[in-house]
């Protein structure tokens, strides 16, 4: 690193982890932009039932991190977190491709049910709990990234360039991701079948989950025994209770000069 250069890109660790949110994306946005398609043309779903399985597992998909997120924040270790969730979703990406495959070999199988639906409640399952996760990862690249950068400029405009630079390449990489997957997916489900449309989600998962551990060596893992920086959820629980008790405290005061008056 030169001493005198005041513009630095981003560190390996943000690199990586724009990349894997780009290849999430393309993963999820392959399989459910066309999804509507495979449930009417293959498991022969009416297309009212398939837009209602759709929209619930979408919703299902969408609200799960508000739940998962604070347990991610502020109790669980991130990595293992993501490595876990991206797991899940592989198997469930595997889950769904054996169906396309089920589909495939004679017009007249049927496709379980079941199995389909828990396929795409461990895809929903695990995309909730990785995508917060992954965020915070990569905002714990970052921060180390700008708390340590000893030998740059570390001036405040310089700090927020580098955070803009970091979050315009992470909305980048997840809106290229999302397009290729809206398209070239599309494309290749309706050209080539629901086999391969689905199979190559599925490896896209699989590649995330090895470039993932391919970066152990250069991840920076933050310090879970920082209480107030590694626990902001917690932070926020402890303010609410802190205020509740303080408040509790001040009623009790009151009503004990209340009764002093009385007894006066």
């Amino acid at each position: 690193m030169a001493g005198g250069d005041k513009r630095r890109g981003l560190s390996k660790s943000c690199a990586l982890l724009i990349m894997i949110a780009g290849i999430e994306r393309y993963a999820f946005k392959g399989v459910a932009s066309n999804l509507v398609t495979y449930l009417t043309d293959v498991v022969k779903m009416s297309n009212s039932r398939a837009a209602t399985t759709v929209n619930t597992w979408s919703g299902f998909t969408f609200m799960l991190p508000l739940f998962s997120a604070p347990f991610a924040d502020s109790y669980g270790d991130r990595f293992f977190t993501i490595l876990a969730s991206s797991s899940l979703y592989f198997v469930g990406l595997v889950g769904l491709t054996l169906t396309a495959f089920a589909g495939s070999r004679s017009t007249t199988t049927t496709i379980s049910i079941f199995f389909l639906y828990t396929s795409l409640s461990l895809v929903a399952l695990g995309l909730g709990v990785l995508n917060p996760s992954l965020q915070a990862f990569g905002a714990d690249q970052l921060d180390h990234d700008l708390d340590h950068d000893h030998d740059h400029d570390t001036s405040l405009e310089v700090k927020s360039n580098r955070k803009s630079q970091f979050f315009q390449c992470w909305y980048f990489g997840v809106c290229a991701g999302s397009l290729l997957g809206v398209t070239v997916m599309a494309y290749i489900q309706d050209t080539f079948g629901w086999v391969l449309g689905f199979a190559i989600p599925t490896g896209s998962m699989l590649l995330l989950i090895f470039l993932f551990l391919c970066g152990c060596g250069v991840y920076v893992y933050a310090d879970q025994g920082s209480h107030l920086k590694s626990r902001p959820f917690q932070r926020i629980f402890d303010t609410i209770k802190g205020v509740v008790t303080r408040r509790s405290k001040i009623t009790l005061e009151n009503n004990h000069d209340l009764n002093a008056m009385e007894l006066e």
